[in-house]
């Protein structure tokens, strides 16, 4: 049982744009796992390929999976149609080349069981790049407990991974406008935690699949979509003097690591010059700008 005095319902929400050829794999390790309250809202954004008929012939008539169809705008405005389309207490937010712990459904809804007020909640992921599973180095070492907003103004680290409340709570939807996109999850999740707190359990519940077809490897695309994100926060919030610094800052800085992954190392530079100006030498800052500096050959070389 649980607060609301019965089994807690998820909606896991889906978006896809083609990737017929992964969606597959993601929705078998949503349906296999061992708490079975939910259902799975895939939201078609507008796909070229036929991913109706793809998960026909593969799923028939199943119950739990409900698929609808829009026009192709971005993932924020799909999330924000699947979660109309929902009907659990609680949303799961999952992408579609993503899979699913066993039992990720089953820790989520002990935390509920738990902390009987929590709003927001996430476990920990990894990621599988090319059959090789790695930790994800953001989250190795982060304690169990309650994060606020400010935790987050230096960006996301739980990606798309993470739930909230939507049966009797009023909650703020994702930022639609495409120039946003590949920072939707972010801004939804700062905006979410004006006045809340999110719990995040130490257990790896979710497992990111590494390709060349994800949203983060355009990296001009990218950091262009943070610097109007950084102003989204800046305008919609009412954060104070030292959050605003901080959250420039890790901008800076986020865009300097894609300046340096792009090899344009002076932009980089520059870049991380501007974050330690705003908040001062941090061990992140410090170590980018030796890479931009001395450049990737000249550390393999030593390596």
């Amino acid at each position: 049982m649980s607060i609301f005095g019965y089994m807690i319902f998820f909606s896991i929400i889906i978006p896809v744009y083609n990737r017929s050829h992964l969606i597959g794999e993601t929705i078998d390790t949503v349906l296999a796992q061992s708490y079975a309250d939910f259902e799975i809202i895939l939201v078609d954004d507008g796909s070229t390929e036929n991913i109706k008929e793809v998960l026909y012939q593969k799923y028939g008539n199943e119950q739990k999976l409900k698929y609808f169809r829009k026009q192709n705008e971005e993932r924020g405005a799909a999330r924000n149609y699947g979660l109309k389309q929902a009907i659990g207490d609680f949303a799961v937010f999952f992408d579609s080349d993503d899979l699913m712990k066993p039992d990720y459904l089953e820790t989520l809804n002990k935390i509920i069981i738990e902390n009987p007020g929590v709003k927001l909640l996430a476990t920990k992921y990894n990621y599988d790049n090319s059959g090789n599973v790695e930790n994800n180095p953001s989250l190795l070492n982060l304690k169990e407990g309650w994060y606020e907003q400010r935790f987050f103004l230096k960006g996301n680290i739980l990606a798309c991974n993470y739930a909230i409340r939507i049966k009797d709570h009023a909650y703020k939807l994702f930022p639609p406008e495409r120039e946003l996109a590949s920072m939707e999850d972010w801004l939804f999740l700062l905006e979410n935690l004006d006045g809340n707190k999110i719990f995040i359990k130490d257990e790896i519940g979710v497992t990111m699949r590494q390709h060349d077809e994800r949203s983060m490897n355009d990296n001009q695309k990218v950091i262009s979509a943070r610097i109007k994100a950084a102003d989204w926060v800046v305008n919609k919030l009412k954060l104070s003097t030292a959050d605003q610094r901080i959250l420039i800052a890790w901008s800076h800085y986020f865009c300097g690591i894609h300046q340096y992954l792009d090899h344009k190392r002076s932009a980089s530079i520059k870049e991380t010059i501007t974050a330690i100006k705003g908040d001062g030498i941090q061990k992140q800052f410090l170590f980018l700008l030796i890479k931009s500096i001395v450049g990737r050959k000249l550390i393999q070389a030593i390596q």
